[in-house]
This record gives structure tokens, sequence and C-alpha cells, in this order.
């Protein structure tokens, strides 16, 4: 999927989508407590990042009812999460880190790479 149908949200704003992604895809449906939890932040940060998802027409939010993934949210959280799992096995079966390190690398390098890149990792690395 080519990373040039997004308009390429901040690290911050996609770290929330990728939990929110990971939480729907657990439990079908993200809360902001969980999200906080999930991310060790607090509740009033999670509101600030779901209403500027909500503003991109990635999540449907309302107050007190589950974070809702939108076509486009769904699409970039599962391009955010595969790209963040594409890197963290590279790293721990190519580089030799553990699964924690890995976990917190490709964390780092899914902001800084394209989706082009990553999916090059992969095809090189497979």
């Amino acid at each position: 999927m080519s990373s040039s149908k997004f308009t390429r949200l901040s690290r911050s704003a996609e770290d929330y989508l990728e939990a929110i992604g990971h939480l729907c895809h657990e439990n079908g449906k993200a809360q902001v407590s969980d999200v906080a939890l999930m991310l060790n932040v607090k509740k009033p940060s999670v509101t600030a990042a779901v209403h500027q998802l909500a503003e991109e027409g990635l999540i449907t939010y309302r107050r007190y009812a589950p974070i809702e993934l939108t076509e486009k949210g769904r699409q970039y959280a599962d391009r955010v999460i595969r790209a963040h799992a594409i890197l963290q096995r590279f790293l721990i079966e190519a580089a030799g880190l553990s699964s924690e390190r890995a976990d917190d690398v490709a964390c780092h390098m899914e902001h800084l790479l394209t989706m082009e890149e990553i999916e090059h990792i992969d095809r090189h690395h497979a």
C-alpha cells in the first residue's frame, strides 16, 4: 500500500492511532482509558489526540463512547501496525535485538522510514 495515499501524521498522532488500532483489533473497540493505559499517558492527552484524529477523519469519537476507526483510519492504523511488525521482526532476526529493545527501536524507525522503504526491508529480509 503506498504511503502517498495517506497524509503523514505526526509521530505522536501515529502512536495514538496505532494504539487505537491494536485495541480495536483485540477488543472491537477502544476506550480513552485503555489508550491512556497502553501508552502510559494521562486521559486528557488521549482526549486531545482523539480530537485531532477525528478532525483528520481517521476516527469517530463522542464523549464517553468508544473510539471507532473510520475506514481510512483502519487502513492507516493497519499500515502503521504492519510497519512496526516488519521492523520489529527484522531487528530481532537480523540485528539480534531482544524483543523489548526491538519494539522500542521499531517504534522510532516506523516514523522515519517510508512504507516503501519498510516494504523493501520486508522483501529482502524474508
